[in-house]
């Protein structure tokens, strides 16, 4: 038994220390606190980006399991980009340029076939932009890219895909005009707000329209503050934010500084109606509650809640003319309309519980389970709520000292089904004995099988050359993807002067597989890590699978079997507290072993001024231990 036992911890530790990721906190005083700073990350030896670590005020298993889509960016954010976490909050792909920033990370369906789209650019003026939008397929290649049309550019606020196969983008141009009834000058300057229809393969406009050829310019709710009397400061006086095609062909459009939704003839470019604001078409059902919106966000017609005498509306209702207060809470708000009628009611409101009040950006979106999402834009907050408002998941990504700085922001945020199947390499850096090993973007590997080729008896003798054929890899171990990147411990006494790390799925199917490694004398490699770059196209190595089918689907089930059964084992058979200590070991040992690349080429940052959380991270903070909390 005793026997037994031992064998047990030492699996147990094993696979414990096959847990690189840093695991997302729960109700954190530190993460809250900025002691953690104001966009806490993580970072990883085989790759060279950086992960945001959350923070869980509450936590359901009603929550969806879809892919979560972010796009941090603020002065606290070193690294912006878009970025995909998992349900777990671990990272799944990220893309960095440079100095730019990325807004609107979402997943369309164009001609049958899924693509990440998403906007990023030169942020001007703090307001306005001018960038690309793009289109990425499963193998994350660009297959479509938007700059503009006839002299307009893609501005941040809007880009996506309709239900037509079309793309819909938001443009601002500076415009003279006349503002003597908003008390400016006779020859004056504004920003006009415009949206553009284009053919996605040909870039043809299909529609555009101008807001100030259909609305008056005292519907505004801002003040022109001095703006508008010259052309290098022109007046914003609609700014539109969000665009939103409908199966009649016609436009829902949100008009910021006129608090209004209107709907626009898709044909014509005559207002229909509008909702909100100093010219409402509706009767308010609901005390006001339904249209009293202000300084809205990313308005929304939904579909499968309309019905023959309604249409479903979502809107983010930033409640906010400024600077936020928390007597004026922002709000997800769900709507209902009848356009016979002309009337309007709340089907329901979704309070974020701290609360949070936004300035600016935000979204709502309805989950395929009728869960509601909802994002909180300026501030680095998101929440999924159950249909009838309950809160069912409150996650931070940003310290609570962030919010309302605009420090740390990410404009929309939204949960979607994603597979992902990167055309590079898995990436591996090797130190000591142990080699720490992820894929960007790859949404399918579930089990990480670590192969090796010659013995050194056999190299010696034989005189090898770089060169290695599949049937002279041999198996040797493997082990279960866990997070963004997971630490595979080289068994002692490996005698293989080759290696490489196969990634399966949960079929066993075979992946991709890193570069070939040279494996050294470990009392070498634990001096500096030799990080090898899978950033080439799979070069066909092992394309076949380097295993028969039926072993490849083997190994994966069992690497799962034997995780569950040893935990089990484990937790039946030995103390707790070994446990702990097997687990507070596997933790120090992968927080102290060097990490230094040598060759990679993109080398990591010099990060050590950036808001990393310590190795030694609270016990207390861990998700691990919420059953203990509560």
């Amino acid at each position: 038994m005793i026997a037994l036992v031992a064998r047990i911890v030492t699996l147990a530790t094993f696979l414990l220390c096959a847990l690189a990721d840093r695991e997302a906190q729960w109700r954190s005083q530190r993460f809250k606190g900025g002691y953690e700073g104001m966009f806490p990350v993580q970072r990883y030896s085989s790759k060279g980006v950086q992960g945001p670590i959350l923070n869980y005020w509450q936590r359901s298993e009603a929550c969806s399991d879809g892919y979560v889509m972010l796009a941090p960016r603020g002065p606290a954010v070193r690294k912006p980009g878009p970025i995909i976490l998992d349900s777990e909050g671990h990272l799944v792909w990220f893309k960095e340029y440079d100095d730019w920033v990325t807004f609107n990370l979402n997943v369309y369906t164009f001609k049958g076939e899924r693509y990440l789209t998403y906007w990023t650019g030169d942020h001007v003026d703090g307001e306005h932009a001018a960038g690309t939008g793009y289109m990425l397929n499963s193998h994350y290649e660009e297959v479509y890219k938007f700059d503009g049309v006839d002299g307009l550019d893609v501005d941040l606020h809007e880009f996506h895909i309709t239900q037509d196969d079309t793309a819909v983008f938001i443009a601002y141009a500076i415009t003279p005009a006349d503002l003597r009834e908003a008390g400016g000058l006779e020859t004056g300057w504004i920003w006009d707000g415009i949206f553009v229809e284009v053919d996605v393969e040909t870039n043809e406009v299909l529609f555009e329209w101008r807001a100030s050829e259909h609305f008056s310019f005292i519907e505004v709710e801002r003040d022109r503050e001095g703006n508008g009397d010259s052309e290098d400061q022109p007046w914003d006086l609609f700014h539109i934010n969000s665009v939103d095609k409908d199966e009649k062909g016609n436009f829902l459009v949100s008009f910021r500084y006129t608090s209004c939704l209107t709907y626009i003839d898709g044909r014509t470019g005559g207002i229909i109606w509008k909702l909100g604001g100093k010219h409402n078409s509706f009767i308010d059902l609901s005390d006001g509650a339904a249209t009293n919106i202000s300084w809205q966000h990313h308005a929304r017609f939904q579909d499968d809640y309309s019905t023959s005498n309604t249409r479903a509306i979502t809107i983010f209702d930033n409640s906010s003319r400024g600077q936020g207060a928390p007597e004026n809470p922002s709000r997800g708000l769900f709507i209902d309309i009848d356009e016979t009628k002309m009337t309007a009611s709340v089907r329901q409101q979704y309070w974020n519980p701290f609360p949070i009040s936004s300035q600016s950006q935000g979204s709502v979106q309805v989950l395929d389970n009728g869960n509601v999402l909802v994002g909180y834009g300026y501030n680095a907050a998101y929440t999924e709520f159950a249909p009838d408002g309950e809160v069912l998941c409150e996650v931070h990504f940003g310290s609570e000292n962030s919010f309302n700085s605009g420090q740390v922001m990410s404009y929309r945020v939204f949960k979607q089904d994603w597979v992902g199947l990167p055309l590079t390499n898995p990436d591996v850096a090797l130190s000591d004995t142990h080699a720490s090993v992820s894929w960007n973007g790859a949404t399918e590997v579930k089990t990480w099988v670590l192969q090796g080729a010659y013995l050194r008896t056999q190299a010696r003798r034989s005189g090898h050359g770089e060169a290695v054929e599949d049937s002279e890899l041999d198996f040797i171990l493997a082990v279960p993807k866990s997070g963004f990147e997971t630490v595979v411990n080289i068994p002692d006494g490996c005698l293989y002067t080759k290696l490489r790390i196969v990634g399966l799925d949960k079929m066993g199917a075979y992946l991709g597989a890193s570069p070939l490694m040279d494996w050294e004398d470990p009392e070498k490699l634990s001096v500096e890590i030799m990080v090898y770059d899978g950033e080439e196209e799979q070069d066909g190595l092992g394309m076949q699978g380097t295993l028969p089918p039926s072993l490849m689907f083997g190994m994966g089930f069992l690497t799962a079997t034997a995780v569950g059964l040893s935990v089990w084992l484990v937790w039946r058979f030995v103390p707790f507290y070994a446990w702990r200590r097997s687990f507070a070991k596997a933790g120090q040992d992968r927080s102290t072993t060097k990490w230094q690349a040598v060759h990679s080429g993109e080398e990591l940052d010099e990060l050590d001024d950036l808001s990393d959380l310590e190795s030694g991270e609270r016990a207390d903070d861990h998700l691990l231990k919420r059953e203990e909390d509560e």
